[in-house]
């Protein structure tokens, strides 16, 4: 059947048209197309006038798309033939290094083609003040809790010479909120100690502790030195904290109960009006104010949260942090929050064993787990899905708690 030409006219126009949608579409996606992530892993250690970056892990680099820069100054491989092209796994860079007072930052990118992917970015931490001014007081960029020194781990080393940096880590991954435990292994007896944990938070001592409150890799690193001189080492992806699992508990147990010493409730203030009191004192937290509270020596309380609100933290031997600084400590005996958000909770709760009954309902229905006579521990209280937490411990031999945890399980 032949068509009129008014009519093959406008045919024409229509797949014409649907050819630029098309091809448009195309372009679209070729631009669009995500860039494929490069995944590998460096170990850094800094001895001397030396920055020795090893590869550890992933993908080999084409040293034509990578780039390494010291204080933004471009440092141009493969660098005095300590690698071949491409770089892989098991060489070491070793970068000419005139350490400063005030520290350096090394920072690897590689570009196929398609911008700069950092892959990764150390702070090289300075020796301290320049020589004839005045030390300065540090101030740690930290949210901490004050945390009990743990009983110093002896050096292999028994006689002190030049130090060399090693460290280990317990857990090295678990979900959020993790709290580590880090021990410093390193050589040479060293007495001054600089560890920086990846979020911005850094640590004067020895075997410190301390908690990852966000999900994602970081890399950590530790500074040592003493007489003979210093040493560094920086392990790219060295902690993962996970995503934490949440699971709504209704729980009654005619049976004691106690926080763990330690635990923290930590949230961004939303709303005005917010105030605490405690030991005696009323603190305002104006909305953007980061708080913490940490209950210090455990024990009994009770707390309440509910419609995005916090009405109730009653503990003994309460510290509140507000923006990272100590703020006050004692007994709260009030506090008023409007409104909150980013709440992390690392409060953990210890169920006495015994005959008392104990009832647990996951999700509104009885719980696989009867812990009979033995004691019931949950971890990372916070409240469940529709926002409530609510929790009494106070009383003898009377324990209430509805919210979520990460876990539960019989001790």
């Amino acid at each position: 059947m032949n068509l009129a030409p008014s009519r093959r006219k406008i045919l024409l126009a229509a797949l014409f048209m649907l050819c630029i949608i098309l091809l448009a579409a195309l372009a679209i996606s070729l631009l669009t197309t995500p860039t494929p992530r490069i995944t590998t892993n460096f170990n850094l250690t800094v001895s001397g006038d030396q920055v020795l970056i090893t590869h550890t892990g992933g993908e080999s680099l084409d040293c034509g798309h990578l780039a390494v820069l010291l204080d933004d100054v471009t440092f141009y491989l493969p660098g005095e033939g300590t690698i071949d092209c491409p770089w892989s796994i098991g060489e070491t860079l070793i970068i000419p290094y005139t350490p400063s007072y005030s520290g350096r930052e090394i920072r690897i990118t590689y570009d196929a083609g398609k911008g700069p992917q950092e892959l990764m970015v150390a702070e090289i931490p300075g020796r301290g003040e320049e020589p004839g001014v005045p030390a300065t007081p540090t101030v740690l960029p930290t949210t901490l809790p004050v945390t009990p020194t743990p009983t110093p781990t002896p050096t292999p080393t028994t006689t002190q010479g030049l130090p060399v940096s090693s460290f280990n880590a317990t857990p090295r991954a678990g979900p959020v909120p993790l709290t580590v435990r880090f021990t410093d292994t390193s050589t040479g007896i060293p007495e001054e100690w600089l560890w920086t944990f990846g979020d911005g938070a850094t640590s004067p001592l020895q075997n410190p502790v301390h908690t990852y409150t966000e999900v994602g890799s970081y890399q950590v690193g530790l500074a040592v030195k003493n007489e003979f001189g210093g040493h560094t080492r920086i392990s790219q992806g060295y902690i993962t904290v996970t995503p934490a699992e949440e699971r709504s508990l209704y729980l009654e147990a005619q049976r004691s109960a106690i926080v763990s010493p330690g635990g923290f409730l930590e949230f961004s203030v939303t709303k005005p009006g917010a105030r605490v009191k405690i030991g005696g004192q009323t603190l305002d937290m104006p909305p953007g104010s980061h708080v913490r509270l940490t209950i210090d020596e455990g024990g009994k309380g009770k707390i309440s949260l509910r419609d995005g609100t916090i009405v109730l933290f009653f503990f003994d031997e309460v510290i509140l942090s507000i923006n990272g600084t100590e703020s006050a400590r004692g007994t709260v005996q009030d506090i008023v929050v409007p409104g909150y958000d980013s709440l992390v909770s690392s409060i953990n709760l210890a169920i006495d064993g015994g005959k008392g009954e104990v009832r647990v309902f996951e999700s509104g229905l009885p719980s696989p787990l009867f812990p009979g006579e033995s004691p019931l521990f949950l971890s990372s209280l916070r409240p469940d899905p529709s926002g409530a937490l609510t929790l009494d411990c106070y009383r003898e031999n009377t324990t209430v708690f509805r919210g979520a945890v990460t876990s539960y399980r019989v001790e």
